[in-house]
């Protein structure tokens, strides 16, 4: 499972190779950062008496590496691989430090009507085995700020393919996301489960005109769930769900692109259900959806944004969730050497059949000050808000703030 995004990548564009020009284009570059961070755990009320949170110095350097094979003609394919490292140490939590290493390997081709394409990812995790006293009081939004700096595999693809027929589009997507984790499972602890979706789907579209394409289709997933061998943990809800789509893509006004698609969620939970607290049977309906827009308002001025909604599977096991968030981001370039950045996100994870609800904020700031065609330096800022709206959970929820500045230099 580690390498099965490589392999399928390898194999899909292996096959082509040969028919890649001799164009090039390489690059690199370095990036070290130092920072403070008031809450690395984030945990507050009981769980801070029993994790803490004491505040941090941070410290991070990392190098990006990437090889583009350029094509000559459309019909020819392309080849990006690309590889970013980095290395992350708490000056107060040394059982937190962690490095990250990621190989990307994307590519496209043409074949009469038909485009290809793929893009994938594998991320190791080069963090301590060990996790943290398992508390029911900590947000469950505060668990990927230390989760993620576990030792673990992830594991991304995402294969497309598209034919146009006059104003008719066909359109067939295969994904996967997939965690390895290989931390220890202690009683008393958090332990995590590994967790995977895969999910093909077919669309059928109609082009309005050249800025606006309408689209139907549908989605066939399987998502699977561990088992946490620990007692009183024997549960799982792997699933296998459909989902009918409708969604719309285009340009509605000038300098401003939208993708939108949503419908409803068809799942039946296969796995070894809690059936205690799983009433009701093993069939779920709910609606997803997925979107996002960019709008270049002002030359100087760029904005971004995303929402999205999905049943997904818990990494501490024992249940499932709807995961909701929407985010936007807006890019400012000042001068010619001074840029700056808002973010704003809100996440929920709407639990079942655990009765859990938890929110969270984000407020970013941040600016970037261009010191030569090759070296730049950044500035950041970020206040994370965590909270439940469960009443029977008041302790749930945490305040964190985050800054660093950090340096960049192109090879």
């Amino acid at each position: 499972m580690k390498n099965l995004t490589i392999l399928l990548l390898f194999t899909a564009c292996a096959a082509r190779a040969a028919e890649l020009p001799p164009a090039r284009i390489f690059e690199s570059s370095l990036q070290s950062r130092i920072g403070f961070d008031s809450n690395p755990i984030g945990s507050d009320g009981t769980s801070a008496k029993v994790l803490g949170d004491d505040s941090s110095l941070t410290f991070s350097a990392g190098v990006n590496l990437s090889l583009a094979l350029s094509a000559a003609t459309p019909a020819k394919p392309t080849l990006n691989l690309a590889y970013s490292g980095e290395t992350t140490r708490f000056d107060r939590w040394s059982g937190e430090n962690f490095s990250t290493h990621r190989l990307a390997l994307g590519g496209q081709f043409a074949a009469g009507n038909w485009k290809f394409t793929a893009d994938g990812s594998s991320l190791f995790v080069d963090g301590s085995r060990d996790t943290l006293i398992s508390v029911p009081t900590i947000n469950a939004n505060a668990l990927p700020l230390w989760r993620e700096r576990r030792q673990q595999w992830q594991h991304r693809l995402k294969l497309q393919t598209q034919a146009d027929f006059g104003p008719w589009v066909v359109r067939g997507t295969a994904t996967m996301l997939a965690y390895d984790y290989e931390t220890k499972v202690v009683p008393g602890h958090v332990a995590f489960a590994n967790r995977a979706d895969y999910q093909a789907g077919l669309d059928l579209g109609w082009r309005q005109n050249p800025d606006s394409l309408w689209l139907v289709g549908v989605r066939e997933g399987h998502q699977t769930q561990a088992t946490v061998p620990l007692p009183n943990c024997e549960f799982e809800y792997s699933n296998r769900y459909d989902r009918l789509a409708v969604g719309w893509e285009g340009k509605p006004w000038a300098n401003t692109t939208v993708t939108l698609a949503a419908g409803p969620d068809f799942r039946y939970y296969s796995g070894a259900i809690d059936p205690r607290v799983f009433f009701g049977g093993r069939n779920r309906r709910s609606l997803w959806f997925e979107g996002g827009f960019t709008a270049k308002p002002t030359p100087k001025l760029t904005l971004t944004g995303k929402v999205a909604r999905m049943d997904w599977l818990s990494s501490t096991g024992k249940s499932a969730y709807i995961d909701s968030s929407a985010e936007t981001a807006a890019n400012i370039a000042l001068t010619g050497a001074w840029t700056m950045r808002v973010t704003a996100k809100v996440h929920r994870c709407d639990y079942f059949p655990t009765i859990r609800d938890d929110w969270e904020s984000l407020l970013g700031l941040g600016a970037t000050l261009k010191l030569s065609p090759r070296a730049s330096v950044s500035f950041d800022v970020l206040r994370h808000h965590a909270w439940n709206n469960l009443s029977a959970l008041p302790e749930r929820t945490f305040q964190r703030f985050a800054g660093s500045v950090g340096v960049t230099v192109k090879l």
